[in-house]
């Protein structure tokens, strides 16, 4: 009311987010009422068409198996599946089609909120496909040309089995919208390289949807056991071998059984750390396999923060620690600490991504990465994550790289900045080319090789204290084309016998440039072009792999059909007996 008038509140009230059910995990998870495990979830919301059709996703729901199309109705505020039973959750196409439209505007969300910015898809359109029964076989994967989620469904071996739909499982849609979103954020990290590159989307991609399931309460609840009649569990269930153990155990064993063979994003490889010399082992070369290290060192990581998180329920009034047998905790404060550990750790990867090279990624990169977001951030580390964090990558063998980032801001020769628009620093490619070629020696960049600028995307980071980060991230990306025999005149350096000479080959190098508020360069994170010895083990690792295109080329695409580049990492990985 103003001056005494009142105005009607309009009929389409404006909203940012909606609080739809959701699967929590998989239909076969229960929960206390041993019914389908659900929760209630905020996803996003924007203006909605049929489809469901929002700002960027897309419901196309065609099953090229039947050739049968449904255009089911927008989404509204109201959730017309809050009481449905199980088995309408289990068969109803418009659920479905929630479920699918819901899962993936959350993790979207979830990316754009840790990276403070609207995030672009990697293809030419703003909206992405989101098809929950694409086709008849237990895969669903992310494809570019396109711009689509491709959800399976596995029809029942007898007319009293159910049909069982990927679509419905939590993890695996949120596993796929994460190629999606990495797509978008690092599309050069498809480019053939070495083993890691190929293995971070599908780690990254698992602890996405291993964190994103443990950030919903009632997921954590059901692990932890059921509670006694006043809501409480027995200390021992929350120590940490038991934290790891039942939340596999309880968890992993169930998710998607059929369709995933008791893997989804929780591997049981979790529960165990990799072998020290897996490194060195062909059969952690598999992509699949090499990113079961990323996940166990995530998964113990979130064990670390929540057990941190946990020792205020364990003091007494007087500050003493309960201890003994008997000593109970309260089962939803527990769950409730779990879910906000998995939120924050999963927040503090996602912002690293930002600090990754374009080009050529490594482990070790992921850890420099997350770590120099972190500090932008959170200066100051009281509760010692950072630590945590290092101190896990070195229990698998990973260690802070060297030499692969400038600070400039502490630079003997910092950039100069005449003639330079600093505005056009936070959005325009040209600028950021002009900026990078006047200070090209300063930055150590070589100007003999073609070189682009890729992105250059403004962000505000907020920690957890308040501060707005403001921050300007660039990438560029430097190529040349040679021969076997040209590389070894140009680098002194012997490759594989199996190479004839006379092989085209492709190198990338490239670099992230981090710019702050005012325009000025703070980080400069590169991936030389010519460092001649990761050039030569890349190219040696793409040839003992058989990893040419079809014109017998190293390093210019891995040979995957059209379309078809994670459908047949999928598939790759069920023929070899792993779980998918």
């Amino acid at each position: 009311m103003a001056d005494g008038v009142e105005f009607a509140q309009p009929a389409d009230e404006p909203r940012t987010h909606v609080t739809l059910r959701l699967i929590a995990q998989d239909p076969s998870v229960s929960g206390d009422d041993a019914s389908i495990l659900t929760a209630n979830v905020k996803v996003p919301w924007s203006r909605m068409e049929d489809g469901p059709r929002g700002a960027r996703l897309h419901v196309v729901d065609y099953d090229t198996a039947t050739g049968r199309y449904v255009k089911h109705e927008a989404l509204g505020k109201d959730d017309l599946f809050a009481e449905a039973t199980d088995d309408v959750l289990r068969t109803d196409w418009a659920f479905h089609a929630q479920h699918v439209y819901a899962t993936a505007a959350r993790t979207l969300a979830t990316f754009e909120t840790a990276l403070g910015r609207r995030l672009p898809w990697g293809f030419r359109s703003h909206q992405l496909f989101l098809v929950p029964h694409a086709f008849a076989e237990a895969n669903a994967y992310y494809s570019f040309e396109d711009r689509a989620l491709l959800f399976g469904y596995v029809p029942p071996a007898d007319p009293t089995g159910d049909t069982i739909y990927t679509c419905l499982s939590h993890d695996v849609v949120v596993h796929e919208t994460t190629h999606a979103v990495l797509d978008g954020l690092r599309g050069r990290f498809l480019e053939p390289s070495l083993p890691d590159q190929a293995a971070f989307h599908e780690g990254f991609a698992d602890i996405v949807a291993l964190l994103s399931v443990f950030s919903m309460r009632p997921v954590i609840e059901q692990a932890l056991g059921k509670p006694d009649k006043s809501g409480r569990i027995p200390r021992g269930h929350v120590e940490p071998e038991a934290l790891r153990r039942n939340m596999l155990a309880r968890v992993a064993e169930q998710i998607g059984s059929v369709l995933t063979q008791g893997r989804g994003a929780l591997r049981e490889s979790a529960l165990n750390p990799p072998p020290a010399d897996w490194a060195k082992r062909t059969d952690f070369l598999e992509p699949h396999r090499r990113g079961e290290v990323l996940v166990a060192i995530a998964f113990d990581l979130l064990i670390d923060i929540w057990y941190m998180r946990l020792q205020a329920l364990f003091s007494r009034p007087n500050g003493e620690a309960a201890t003994g047998k008997g000593v109970t905790v309260d089962r939803a404060r527990a769950a409730e600490e779990g879910a906000k550990a998995a939120s924050q750790l999963l927040t503090m990867l996602i912002r690293g991504l930002d600090y990754l090279p374009p080009v050529e990624f490594d482990f070790g990169d992921l850890l420099n990465a997350v770590l120099l977001a972190d500090n932008e951030v959170v200066p100051d580390d009281d509760l010692g994550y950072r630590k945590l964090l290092v101190d896990g990558f070195a229990k698998a063998g990973i260690k802070l790289p060297s030499g692969r980032v400038t600070d400039v801001l502490e630079s003997e020769l910092p950039p100069r900045y005449l003639g330079i628009n600093f505005a056009g620093l936070r959005s325009d490619r040209d600028e950021v080319s002009r900026f990078l070629w006047q200070n090209a020696r300063r930055l150590d960049v070589s100007t003999d090789y073609y070189t682009v600028i890729e992105s250059v995307l403004p962000t505000q980071r907020i920690g957890p204290d308040g501060l707005i980060v403001p921050e300007s991230v660039a990438t560029y990306v430097q190529m040349a084309d040679m021969t076997a025999r040209e590389f070894t005149d140009e680098s002194g350096l012997q490759l594989s016998p199996v190479i004839d000479p006379l092989t085209p080959v492709q190198l990338f190098g490239g670099g992230t440039l981090i710019f702050d508020q005012f325009g000025r360069l703070k980080l400069h994170i590169h991936k030389r072009l010519d460092d001649w010895r990761r050039q030569q083990l890349r190219l040696d690792h793409l040839a003992r792999t058989g990893r040419m295109d079809s014109r017998r080329r190293l390093g210019f695409s891995d040979g995957a059909a059209r379309g078809q580049t994670f459908a047949e990492l999928h598939r790759t990985e069920q023929s070899s007996g792993e779980s998918w």
